[in-house]
């Protein structure tokens, strides 16, 4: 329902779009617009590439020392303080912080080099979220990770929608500003979703779950069990309950023992009687 609603608003907003008609010139390819490189062509295939590769290491290298040493413990104090749960901290909070860089990348991509790589960029880093991070995240965990199927369930929906909408927007090579809000507002709407995400998922659960049957070990579990009020516990002396027991029990074995030899004595013959 909510997805052919969005696709009937598009579908508005194109019919409202005026047609003007301009006169057609051939396309001219724009020039990106990169700055110079401080090293000619034959420099950088004579070896000045390295100090490319340096660059971008050292990046990396400062890329990690900003998330380990500021932004996880930032985020820590931002999910104390607003007293929201991991899951939805990390798909708000730290997901907008991780696609930090794919967003510098399409802007990148669309005003300064003019080609469309923002979308792969957007589309793959998704992908590769998805599958590659949280299976090297499940090899390498040094504890035991508790996970539940409720994220994942959501996540993918919101992203099988949003994926869905992007094709249609793109179905004429074109993005109108009504679709761009469109888009826009998709994102809005997760956002806002994650304010009600905890009873959501308990509904869903409690409906998914409610005609589970509990697997017993026993039929002593199936029993119904009746209240009783509670009574008082009497504390027993174990030690002289056990020496009494140990005493009752020599004496009947002894009684035992000698009702037996009596009874073969009186069987026996007289010459073969012998005292107890």
């Amino acid at each position: 329902m909510g997805g052919a609603l969005l696709l009937a608003l598009l579908a508005a907003a194109r019919a409202n779009e005026t047609n003007l008609t301009t006169t057609s010139f051939p396309d001219e390819e724009k020039a990106p617009l990169f700055p110079t490189d401080l090293f000619t062509e034959e420099q950088r295939r004579s070896g000045a590439v390295i100090f490319h590769m340096i660059g971008m290491g050292y990046m990396f290298v400062a890329l990690a020392i900003v998330c380990d040493e500021f932004f996880v413990p930032a985020l820590d104090v931002i999910i104390e303080r607003l007293a929201i749960r991991d899951d939805v901290a990390g798909a708000t909070f730290m997901a907008a912080g991780g696609s930090a860089p794919e967003l510098f990348t399409s802007i990148i991509g669309v005003f300064v080099s003019f080609d469309d790589v923002g979308i792969g960029t957007i589309v793959g880093s998704a992908v590769f979220n998805i599958l590659f991070v949280i299976g090297a995240c499940a090899l390498f965990s040094r504890t035991t990770l508790t996970l539940t199927w409720w994220p994942l369930f959501r996540d993918c929906t919101f992203y099988s929608i949003s994926l869905l909408v992007l094709i249609y927007c793109f179905r004429d090579n074109e993005i109108y500003w009504q679709e761009a809000l469109v888009l826009f507002s998709l994102y809005g709407a997760y956002v806002l979703f994650m304010r009600w995400n905890q009873p959501v998922e308990k509904a869903l659960k409690k409906l998914i779950y409610k005609n589970k049957v509990t697997r017993v070990r026993s039929t002593d579990q199936l029993m119904p069990t009746v209240s009783s009020p509670a009574q008082p516990r009497m504390h027993l002396p174990i030690g002289p309950i056990i020496v009494v027991m140990n005493v009752l029990y020599n004496y009947m074995f002894m009684r035992f023992y000698c009702t037996v030899v009596i009874q073969i004595r009186d069987r026996l013959e007289p010459e073969e009687a012998f005292h107890v």
